[in-house]
């Protein structure tokens, strides 16, 4: 414990009962080595010294059922940066720990995420707080949002994305200046996964699909790395949303958030996007004989609203899938249906009266993207029917190319999206999929087997 405090020799108060002999052995061995001791019994009765005097507290019990309390007690008595050890107790405890103390204005030096438990934690007391999310935040949110992503995201949007997902709500980090201003923001919102592999019995995987990861940029300089203000926000968000809570969670990052997330905070980067583009000009898609499409039975519709024949389908094709987002009716009515300040186009194709597969697009200018779709793999001729219906429609005869992302499973997806005339491109943005395990390690079932589109992102 004495390497841990700071080097030259300072003033350290060292809080345990004062007639047990190892708080008086520990206080003569820090005596002996130049520092400057004070015992008290606890942080919470009476003044055991000035504020901003200390330059290490040592709490030698821990704080169990008033740990807010002394926290913030230590924190006062401390000088700027100086540093704080207290005992670490079993996982919950530890998840609890980091809470605590990322709230009360301490980052944690020691032991670093992923590392083994350890007897003693080390943490620096910093004057910026970090904390969940509290009604009216948005305030200070969405304009953080706009300068950081030069977009702008309304109210509605984002009471959409974090107030009324039907799986769980406000998933959000965040750190505060003395003064009350947001300086890092960190959020997810959550999604299920629906696995079905090597004749397993389905399971259900709980996950957060993360997204609007940002910094003041007046403020990136204070910390590095994980004692940054980002890093500090992305390990309260895993101790209270993440740790027992999810199986992994994941997103679609730029070079710099991957960058960050795989060298500070345990992320694994899965792949670069499978970005496709068909160019209409160069390889129009042709539409199907309309009277062989009649023969065959198939027939597209636009619709507007999802119900439970899409749980049925998804029940009857998830098996081919094997790992996805469980994309049942009130996931995609949430997702699509409902989401403000977006015009989603969603398209069926049935064959004989039976749901074969369905699309979502959206229209950016000349540019239509191809955003989500799931087929029941009996029926290929489903997609190809389902494209030239879109781009025959009058509202998307503008586009003048199609972009999809086309993962490379299931087995013949890829061959059948370049089938139809997309070519593979570099993503424009050098996006790529990263995640953290949590629960389980998704690594070898996502190279696999993992399905995912656009619309699995917080970009479509």
């Amino acid at each position: 414990m004495r390497a841990l405090l700071p080097s030259p020799p300072g003033s350290v108060l060292l809080a345990g009962p004062r007639a047990d002999p190892n708080v008086q052995a520990l206080a003569q061995e820090l005596a002996a080595a130049g520092h400057t001791v004070t015992l008290a019994n606890d942080l919470l009765t009476g003044e055991p010294a000035a504020a901003a005097s200390q330059d290490a507290v040592v709490l030698l019990e821990s704080p169990d059922g008033r740990r807010e309390d002394v926290l913030r007690a230590a924190h006062r008595l401390l000088r700027e940066k100086g540093r704080l050890l207290m005992t670490a107790g079993p996982d919950r405890a530890s998840r609890e720990l980091v809470i605590a103390l990322s709230e009360a204005g301490f980052v944690i030096l020691k032991p670093e995420r992923g590392a083994a438990s350890a007897a003693v934690y080390l943490a620096r007391k910093e004057s910026c707080v970090v904390r969940e999310y509290r009604d009216g935040d948005e305030e200070q949110i969405l304009p953080m949002f706009c300068r950081s992503f030069h977009v702008d995201r309304s109210l509605a949007r984002w009471r959409w994305e974090y107030r009324e997902n039907p799986y769980g709500t406000l998933a959000i980090s965040q750190a505060f200046s003395p003064d009350g201003r947001l300086a890092a923001h960190y959020a997810g919102y959550p999604v299920r996964f629906h696995r079905a592999i090597s004749g397993e019995p389905p399971r259900t995987l709980p996950a957060l699909q993360i997204g609007d990861t940002m910094t003041e940029p007046s403020l990136r300089h204070l910390g590095r790395g994980p004692t940054s203000l980002l890093g500090r926000t992305v390990r309260h968000y895993y101790a209270r949303f993440c740790e027992s809570r999810v199986a992994f969670n994941y997103g679609f990052n730029t070079g710099n958030i991957q960058r960050f997330s795989m060298s500070f905070v345990g992320a694994r980067r899965l792949e670069s996007l499978p970005f496709h583009v068909l160019d209409l000009a160069a390889r129009p898609l042709a539409p199907p004989n309309a009277l062989l499409s009649r023969l065959a039975g198939y027939r597209v519709e636009r619709i507007a609203h999802f119900d439970a024949r899409w749980d049925a389908f998804f029940h009857r094709v998830s098996g081919a899938y094997r790992l996805l987002v469980e994309r049942d009716a009130r996931y995609l009515e949430w997702r699509y249906a409902h989401c403000p300040d977006v015009e989603y186009f969603i398209y069926a194709v049935f064959r004989r009266d039976e749901l074969a597969g369905w699309s979502v697009f959206r229209a950016k200018g000349e540019r239509l993207l191809w955003g989500d779709a799931l087929f029941d793999p009996r029926h290929p001729a489903a997609v190809r029917q389902l494209l030239a219906r879109v781009l025959a429609a009058p509202e998307h005869r503008q586009a003048k190319t199609v972009e999809t992302w086309a993962a490379s499973r299931p087995a013949g997806w890829q061959e059948q999206v370049t089938g139809l005339g997309f070519e593979s491109r570099p993503e424009p943005d050098d996006l790529g999929l990263v995640f953290v395990p949590f629960g389980e390690d998704p690594e070898e079932d996502f190279r696999a087997h993992l399905y995912y589109t656009m619309g699995d992102s917080d970009l479509f």
